[in-house]
């Protein structure tokens, strides 16, 4: 029971990344330019350590660190699935050797259980608890922290101690900001997300099925009528009020579910649209109607309360549309049978996925100088991120043999991720992060390429300020979660009728309104 729940979260958090990654639900769109993708400064996982100090106490990085005072402990935000986390104290054991020698700190690693992370962050910074590095992201928006004054802000500390962490974020570093200002550092600073559809590889060998990348909904509907022959369904959406177009089509979104209008060509096009009003959407719901129609989705999906993620898990569908990078699949292994993606739709460097996971020093920090330390030798040094990122080797995870940086959770005490494990964060530079297997020595090569090879939106780093519509917002979600989920498991008579009852129900509580403010300070950002 504990497994199937640690994999239904953790795959659900991933989903989250998806869902905030081209247009996420913190209000914000963007893309960066990929520029020099392999970041300055950055070697892979088996790239030299950080920097120690030298004699006139300075570390290379530049920063000045008084080795003669005591060392101060740095507290850092670990979020993961259970309030208590087992062998933090080992972990923390084997940074502070690092540590104190390099920076002249400790670090105390503070568990926080997901589903509390924003409630907890809010009260420690306002009743004073000693809190000094936060996670922001995925629960807990940069743009509702900075206006809730929770973040410092980073832009003298980097210029002064964080020359590793500005190189490696270079290429995403609008998307840190708000209003011309650094709150918080990337852990995606390679942004690109495309759309993917992952599946049972075992189960297509079987039943000699192939695959390609690029595949449409018709050419995965000729899939669904071959599995239908076996008694296997083709995937489901279930009882989902998400707009799940966004898994399968590259578009850029502002706010959860498009409540603020999106770009349907990002990489083209800075005109807003009410996403739910396009022709691609009524499209996309005529095939997932044909699907259900066809009896290649489970006839009960609107009640019945089994997770996407269980019936993967379970082999009672074949696959589902995801987020795709090129370390996705690692969120979808199962052991009991091989998995494979492929990717249906192009690569976007947006500003929603270098927000996603990110650090940023609470505004009650004692020592911000000590905290940014810590933070650049996070991203300075493989051994430091990795382990914040792994913990520790031999009980927490095992080195893949015949590999330099591919490690596993088979056969160690964590398999069941019951001891350290990072499911909610990404620390440091990815291209000196080890990698899970089935990932490769390779990955480091392909997730460059992948970076390259994405389109950029046009509204890197713009953030709509959505502070004066609430109430709109409030009631175009609710219009949303009362409407959609018919519409996304295909049980309408019609989609199009469907589809104009739900446009012009949200036009009735402003979603025009809404798209138009929104276009107006785009253009604003845009100089136009």
């Amino acid at each position: 029971m504990k497994k199937k729940l640690v994999s239904a979260l953790l795959t659900a958090a991933m989903l989250g990344t998806m869902l905030a990654g081209c247009g996420g639900d913190d209000g914000s769109t963007g893309a960066g330019a990929a520029g020099n993708a392999d970041g300055a400064g950055s070697s892979t996982a088996d790239g030299s350590a950080g920097t120690e100090a030298d004699s006139a106490g300075n570390a290379e990085n530049g920063a000045e660190i008084d080795f003669d005072e005591e060392p101060y402990e740095v507290s850092i935000q670990f979020v993961g699935l259970f309030e208590e986390n087992n062998n933090v104290a080992n972990v923390e054991a084997a940074l502070n050797e690092i540590t104190l020698k390099k920076i002249n700190c400790t670090v105390d690693i503070v568990p926080t259980f997901i589903g509390d992370l924003p409630t907890n962050t809010s009260m420690a910074v306002a009743g004073g608890e000693k809190l000094d590095i936060v996670t922001v992201g995925l629960t807990q928006k940069m743009d509702s922290m900075v206006p809730d004054g929770l973040l410092l802000e980073l832009d003298d500390l980097l210029a002064e101690r964080g020359p590793a962490v500005t190189a490696v974020t270079a290429d995403v570093a609008e998307a840190q900001k708000i209003n011309g200002v650094t709150y918080a550092v990337s852990g995606y600073p390679y942004a690109a997300m495309g759309s993917g559809f992952v599946y049972n590889k075992t189960m297509a060998d079987q039943y000699g099925i192939e695959l390609h990348d690029g595949m449409t909904m018709e050419e995965l509907g000729e899939v669904g009528e071959t599995l239908k022959e076996h008694g296997i369904y083709l995937t489901t959406f279930g009882n989902s009020y998400q707009l799940n177009y966004k898994f399968a089509n590259t578009l850029d979104i502002f706010g959860d579910n498009a409540i603020y209008g999106g770009l349907l060509d990002p990489a083209n096009s800075t005109v807003i649209e009410n996403v739910y009003d396009s022709e691609e959407l009524r499209t996309y719901w005529k095939s997932v109607k044909a699907w259900a129609d066809a009896g290649y989705l489970p006839s009960d999906q609107l009640t019945d309360t089994v997770s996407t993620q269980e019936y993967f898990s379970q082999q009672k569908i074949f696959g589902t549309y995801t987020g795709y990078t090129v370390n996705q699949i690692a969120v979808w292994l199962s052991p009991d049978f091989e998995t494979g993606i492929i990717q249906v739709d192009d690569g976007l460097i947006c500003t929603g996925t270098a927000r996603e996971f990110m650090l940023g020093i609470a505004s009650n920090c004692e020592r911000p100088d000590k905290a940014m330390d810590l933070i650049n030798l996070i991203y300075e040094d493989p051994e430091v991120c990795n382990l914040l990122q792994y913990g520790v080797e031999g009980t927490d995870y095992a080195a893949v043999d015949g590999t330099e940086n591919v490690i596993t959770y088979d056969g160690t005490p964590n398999a069941d991720h019951n001891s350290y494990y990072a499911g909610f964060v990404h620390y440091g530079d990815p291209l000196k992060q080890k990698v899970i297997a089935p990932l490769d020595d390779n990955y480091y090569d392909e997730l460059v390429a992948f970076e390259e090879s994405a389109d950029r939106s046009l509204c890197f780093g713009y953030s709509f300020d959505a502070s004066d519509y609430s109430a709109e917002a409030g009631a175009i979600s609710s219009k949303l979660q009362e409407m959609l989920p018919e519409l996304n498991a295909g049980m309408v008579a019609d989609v199009d009728a469907a589809v104009d009852e739900l446009v012009a129900a949200l036009e009735d509580v402003g979603i025009n309104d809404v798209i138009a403010a929104n276009q107006e300070q785009l253009d604003a950002y845009l100089g136009k």
